[in-house]
């Protein structure tokens, strides 16, 4: 690694929680070299028939519940598989 590098990496572990949070934030966004300025619409639009479909009864919810115990039951079983 550079000595740039080095110093950032020992700042970033003086930060705070949030702060480390924060900095990620940025990082990540400034990874994204271009911006579909058409994705914005595209997201709502999706969102939109989403909703739409829940509405209308095309699709059906699942309770948070529900998830919960899927996702917990898969992971009991996987650990006592092993």
């Amino acid at each position: 690694m550079t000595k740039i590098m080095n110093r950032v990496l020992e700042d970033v572990q003086a930060l705070s929680t949030n702060e480390k949070n924060d900095l990620m934030k940025f990082l990540i966004a400034s990874m994204d070299e271009t911006h579909d300025s058409d994705s914005d619409q595209q997201w709502a639009n999706l969102a939109k028939q989403r909703y739409e479909d829940i509405e209308s009864g095309k699709a059906q919810t699942v309770s948070w519940e529900h998830i919960k115990q899927r996702v917990l039951s898969k992971h009991e079983a996987v650990i006592f598989s092993s």
